[in-house]
């Protein structure tokens, strides 16, 4: 096992020198010694050493948490390229450590020394740094990279396992831009007139009634629409650099009904639509995934724009809202027919109900019905009891 012993030397200048050494032999057989200025920190390291060995681990003290870091996307990248990991992922993870964790004085630890409470204090730094959202995203990089380097034996357990960044209890939640019915009337009614293929009334429809994310609808199939039963099948989207691939998650892989009057605009785009190898719905001209910025620049504004649905900025005029923002309303609408939570999720394809009710949960508040709901309540167990007046 390891061992600490004394050692005294004379310098060159006939100064007297100590300190404690610890010795012992690595899990690869070799001789390793470390000098420390005190007894008390040989012990501490003594300890340490000492666990790892009986683990059965390295206990050099191997690379910082940035060479980790740096390692963890090697591995990552090589799965992008094999198919089995989105660039999209990839593009977020690396922003993470250039911008968040390489300049935070956690990033020069090595990795074999790294603690909870080393953990806890960058977590504490993300807290005052960065919004909630985000310093969730940071920390479960640090995690993600930890985790991988346990698997290359440069750890043993992930001190960031348990460390979670303390969200504000008391916050004010803002509510998620929904454009009025009015101004989305006006929307549909530029889209029928826009064009005569059906194309622009078919992309608003489906955004407003279907509620798909606009990278699902770039990745839309023909196949994926069923034109008997009135359903879209969202199974598969197209990412920023137009690579097809599957939905994010379980959950983003849904099947929404949708009315007749999108229907009706879906079946006449298709009979115009250009052909596509990959059978996609809305592809460009040669049957490719269309990029998002010729929807945007070629269709949105110009469509907003024959609506009046534009805002003064200065002296130019911007879009009184975003795309994004159909998918909002298609949930509102959803909820203003009655559709309950856990359906509203299914067809939104959120991850999860809390998430669901965190962002739309006031749009099923109505007082007016609660206190109609009340009054039935009472009367079904009251039933004909004559109630006392004054």
């Amino acid at each position: 096992m390891a061992s600490v012993s004394k050692r005294v030397w004379r310098t060159a200048a006939g100064e007297v020198r100590s300190a404690w050494v610890l010795s012992f032999v690595d899990q690869v057989g070799r001789q390793q010694r470390k000098h420390f200025p005190t007894k008390r920190d040989a012990d501490a390291e003594r300890i340490r050493v000492e666990g790892a060995l009986s683990r059965g681990v390295h206990v050099t003290d191997g690379p910082t948490v940035l060479d980790a870091a740096k390692a963890f996307l090697q591995d990552f990248e090589d799965l992008v390229r094999q198919g089995r990991r989105e660039r999209s992922t990839l593009r977020a993870y690396e922003e993470h450590v250039r911008l968040h964790i390489s300049s935070r004085p956690v990033a020069a630890i090595k990795v074999s020394r790294l603690t909870a409470p080393d953990c806890s204090a960058f977590a504490k730094e993300l807290e005052g740094r960065l919004s909630d959202p985000m310093a969730r995203r940071v920390l479960r990089s640090l995690k993600s990279i930890l985790r991988h380097a346990q698997g290359r034996g440069w750890i043993v357990v992930n001190p960031a396992e348990q460390v979670a960044i303390r969200t504000l209890v008391h916050r004010i939640d803002e509510k998620v831009e929904i454009p009025s019915k009015e101004a989305l009337a006006r929307l549909l009614g530029a889209a029928q007139e826009l064009d005569e293929n059906r194309r622009a009334e078919a992309f608003v429809s489906l955004l407003l009634f279907g509620g798909l994310r606009i990278s699902e609808l770039r990745g839309l199939r023909r196949c994926d629409v069923d034109v008997l039963a009135n359903r879209v099948s969202v199974v598969q989207r197209a990412d920023r650099w137009q690579q097809l691939g599957a939905v994010k998650s379980k959950a983003s892989r849904r099947s929404v009904p949708l009315p007749e009057s999108t229907m009706a605009a879906i079946r006449g785009w298709m009979l115009r639509a250009p052909l596509s190898p990959y059978d996609l719905l809305f592809p460009n001209g040669v049957g490719n995934v269309e990029i998002y910025q010729n929807f945007y620049q070629r269709l949105w504004i110009p469509l907003l724009a024959k609506a009046r649905l534009v805002k003064l900025e200065g002296d130019d005029e911007q879009p009184a809202f975003g795309m994004h923002a159909l998918r909002h309303a298609a949930v509102s609408l959803w909820i203003e027919q009655g559709v309950n939570p856990k359906k509203v999720q299914r067809w939104a394809g959120h991850a999860s109900i809390q998430f669901t009710m965190d962002v739309y949960g006031h749009l099923w508040d109505d007082p007016e019905g609660d206190s109609e709901i009340a009054e039935r309540t009472a009367k079904s167990v009251m039933g004909g009891v004559r109630h006392k007046t004054g």
